[in-house]
């Protein structure tokens, strides 16, 4: 073989190493914002329970000192939804739609799914607490929560085992 045909040779040899070395560098990319994105909303979901089992734990003080404290009920109240305000204004609403198009831009789409439909029925515990929606079977609901969380977190798991 002559030098030239050496030299295309290794021409070729040394572009096709470029273009798989990118290759691999692409998926590792891939695969470290995956984990990145899944561990992130998997840190907001745990601020949420955070928020929303601060919340049970104020409802609960307030109906207790509400029996012994008639008079004070209303502040108590006010005091306890103005912590959990706090709480939700700071950046609830900006974080879920972040993480929702962060879960969006997923090749598996069910976690996405899973998500929203865990929002959906933080929202809609969040409202029984309240006292806004009908306290039906509250403890059947608060279990299937944490169903739905204890499902999302193993999935998290097997999806980002290293």
């Amino acid at each position: 073989m002559s030098k030239i045909g050496l030299i295309v040779l290794g021409w070729i040899l040394g572009i096709l190493s470029t273009l798989f070395a990118r290759w691999l560098q692409t998926k590792e990319e891939k695969k470290k914002k995956e984990l990145e994105i899944i561990s992130e909303t998997l840190k907001y979901l745990f601020k949420i329970r955070q928020t929303y089992n601060n919340l049970v734990a104020d409802t609960k003080v307030t109906k207790e000192l509400s029996k012994k404290y008639p008079e004070k009920a209303p502040v108590l109240e006010a005091k306890m939804l103005e912590a959990f305000n706090k709480d939700i204004a700071n950046d609830f609403f900006p974080n879920l739609i972040f993480h929702s198009f962060q879960l969006k831009r997923l090749k598996d789409q069910s976690f996405w799914q899973d998500f929203e439909y865990l929002m959906n029925k933080y929202d809609a515990l969040t409202e029984m607490t309240l006292g806004k929606r009908k306290k039906e079977n509250y403890s059947e609901r608060n279990k299937e929560m944490m169903d739905l969380m204890k499902n999302f977190i193993d999935k998290s798991i097997a999806k980002t085992k290293v």
